[in-house]
């Protein structure tokens, strides 16, 4: 063979070698390089930091979006459901289609989490929105997150570069109040004359800062209320002020530290009557947080406690498990100051509720407890509550929860079913945003034992197992304050 031939037959030779060598390497690059990247939407800049992943609405169905977003934003909700809430709505995640780009959920999303008490980090999640000076709603979401931050100012300018709606009651009120902090007196009247008629508070307190007249309490009925309040040296923590706030407004105060005697009798005296005056759930779960220290201290001192069951159902209601088990260790015999047995077999089984402990010994107490109280024994919605965490029963305590009725479901069957299958199908966020629908209709005490005992499971197998627990906690300690 000539030189040149075989020269060129190595060539080829060689130039396949190096092709099949390299094929599956390249392959795999150009794959890497043509997956699409989801554009940035509305939900996808995280207000804050949170456990859950940027897959949060895989799969979501957008018209359960549609439906339970308007209710986060202007509903009540009770502590376990603002609590969720707040952390799936200030996940940044890429939301289902249609979704993402709609200013108006959008706007909602920003509007459920200043109510939730996240101004903050809605303040700079609406930074990086698109089309914010576009939309009078998500404008409206950023200004009002301005205000209660602090940043009036940058609520003026948002104001200005709203190209749409300038003339809503909204944008008037803010302008005026923009132009006043310009010392733009006569153009402030202005535009005050046009808003008048529109919020007593404002004009008021607008008038005052107008005219140096006496402007009479604080108000935080919204965030430029509250931004006059301030600006006139109002005392936005007064008794009437608190009355007036708007829960975005209310989430965010904080109530004077008041002073803890230092007689361990007397801070006990202190604590309880503030947790027995405390009525409903969330009053309840207001001043266990309040009381947090104190009954942290008394868990931990020698002396005895007065009513110690209280004191465990407090720190359950702030969060703080170690010390709710540190005050159970306590209690031992049959006589517990001011307890009953059912008191103690509901403590137990709250406290199985908040360390996820699938207790079947507590669970068939439970359930004896119910059968003798009868269809209104707390015992019978208590054993619903923490059945639903999946702990075996023994065969006789089968028998008698297969017959227990502790009261009729209020959330459409529905839904129900559509959340047992998001939870199923690893939905996580259609999930939550159905238990968030249920919770928001059943208002700030939130869902009764049936509707409760369902979405405890949901939230369980859709591996939102925090959640899970604490709703049951709140509803177990729900029945303990009727």
């Amino acid at each position: 063979m000539a030189p040149c031939k075989r020269l060129t037959t190595l060539s080829a030779i060689v130039l396949a070698a190096v092709l099949a060598a390299t094929s599956t390497p390249v392959q795999a690059l150009a794959q890497v390089q043509v997956q699409p990247l989801a554009a940035p939407d509305l939900f996808s800049t995280p207000a804050a930091q949170t456990d859950l992943t940027g897959d949060l609405w895989k799969d979501a169905s957008p018209g359960v979006a549609k439906e339970a977003l308007p209710k986060l934003a202007t509903k009540p909700l009770s502590p376990a459901a603002t609590g969720l809430a707040r952390r799936v709505l200030a996940t940044g995640a890429n939301a289902p289609p249609g979704i993402g780009d709609d200013p108006e959920l959008g706007a909602m999303r920003a509007l459920a989490l200043i109510a939730l008490g996240e101004a903050k980090g809605a303040d700079a999640m609406l930074d990086r929105a698109p089309g914010v000076a576009g939309s009078a709603p998500l404008s409206l979401a950023a200004a009002e997150a301005a205000l209660i931050s602090g940043a009036d100012d940058k609520a003026c300018k948002i104001g200005e570069a709203l190209t749409v709606d300038r003339g809503g009651p909204y944008w008037l009120r803010l302008r005026a109040f923009c132009q006043a902090l310009a010392g733009e007196k006569a153009a402030a009247q202005l535009t005050l004359s046009l808003a008048q008629g529109q919020d007593a508070d404002y004009a008021r307190l607008m008038s005052a800062l107008l005219s140096g007249a006496p402007a009479g309490p604080a108000n935080l009925a919204n965030g430029i209320n509250y931004a006059l309040s301030r600006k006139l040296g109002l005392d936005v923590g007064s008794a009437a002020a608190v009355a007036s706030a708007s829960p975005a407004l209310k989430a965010m105060l904080k109530p004077a530290d008041a002073a803890a005697p230092t007689d361990p009798a007397a801070a006990q005296a202190q604590v309880l009557a503030a947790l027995r005056g405390a009525k409903g759930l969330v009053a309840f779960t207001d001043a266990a947080k309040a009381a947090q220290p104190a009954v942290a201290a008394l868990a931990q001192g020698a002396a005895p406690l007065e009513d110690p069951v209280p004191l465990a159902r407090a720190a359950l209601a702030a969060g703080d498990l170690a010390t709710a088990q540190a005050i159970r260790g306590k209690l031992t015999g049959d006589t517990i100051p001011g307890a009953t047995t059912l008191d103690l077999a509901l403590l137990d089984a709250t406290l199985a509720a908040a360390e996820g402990k699938k207790d079947s010994q507590i669970l068939d107490g439970l359930i004896e407890r119910g059968v003798q109280g009868g269809v209104k024994s707390p015992a019978q919605a208590a054993a619903l509550i923490l059945a639903a965490f999946g702990g075996p029963m023994s065969p006789e305590a089968r028998a008698s929860f297969a017959i227990f009725d502790p009261g009729k479901s209020a959330a459409p069957a529905g839904r129900l079913i559509v959340l047992d299958a998001a939870a199923a199908a690893g939905r996580q966020g259609e999930a939550a945003l159905l238990a968030l629908s249920i919770a928001a209709d059943a208002g700030p005490a939130g869902p009764g034992p049936v509707d409760r005992a369902r979405l405890v499971r949901a939230l369980l197998k859709a591996g939102l197992e925090a959640d899970a627990r604490a709703f049951a906690v709140e509803g177990l300690l729900a029945l303990q304050l009727k």
